[in-house]
């Protein structure tokens, strides 16, 4: 999942304030840390960074995200998950109102000022890039197809396949009302998961 999937899925998995607040944190920043969970890191924020992975690794065997990334052309389909993870985030905006109480400007501002309580432990690099999420407002824009498509290009140009291009943006309109019909199947279970795993590792 992405980034704004990853917050809300942990806004849903607690109801208590301190550990939601370090779930949340995770969920934003979980990316940005590789091997194993630092330390010094508050403790809540381990938590968020350990349900981030885990509920990475569950979508990425999810039958749902695995019949998304299927509909791809077989050109796209090696990089058809990185793609659904995008794509999840901006079904995620158009269904919001369903999703959560909070309007989507409110939960994306809270969410930065939770990461931002932990800029000081990121690696300088990935502290620019917070910035630069929270300066471009990233959550509060993926309902906004130039972002999306913005967010598409940038994988592929990390992966040095930005020839892929307009097979994607060909393919992506035709497949949006399926990759949505599978979205509403997947994320209700992301939600279940988050929850099971919270209560059982508390």
């Amino acid at each position: 999942m992405n980034f704004l999937a990853h917050c809300l899925i942990a806004a849903n998995a607690s109801e208590l304030p301190e550990q939601q607040a370090g779930l949340i944190a995770g969920g934003l920043l979980g990316d940005f840390i590789k091997g194993p969970i630092p330390q010094h890191w508050p403790l809540p924020a381990q938590f968020g960074i350990r349900l981030h992975r885990r509920i990475d690794a569950y979508s990425n065997q999810h039958k749902g995200v695995r019949r998304s990334s299927s509909r791809f052309p077989p050109q796209l389909r090696r990089f058809a998950p990185v793609f659904v993870d995008v794509i999840a985030d901006h079904l995620l905006t158009l269904d919001w109102a369903r999703q959560y109480p909070q309007p989507i400007d409110k939960f994306s501002q809270h969410c930065y000022r939770l990461a931002d309580d932990h800029r000081h432990l990121l690696a300088a690099e990935h502290a620019r890039y917070l910035d630069w999420l929270v300066q471009n407002d990233l959550l509060g824009g993926y309902g906004n197809p130039e972002i999306v498509e913005r967010g598409l290009k940038s994988i592929t140009r990390r992966l040095k396949r930005s020839e892929l291009d307009p097979d994607l943006f060909e393919t992506l309109p035709n497949l949006m009302p399926q990759l949505a019909e599978d979205f509403a199947s997947y994320f209700p279970d992301l939600i279940t998961h988050a929850r099971e795993f919270v209560r059982e590792a508390s």
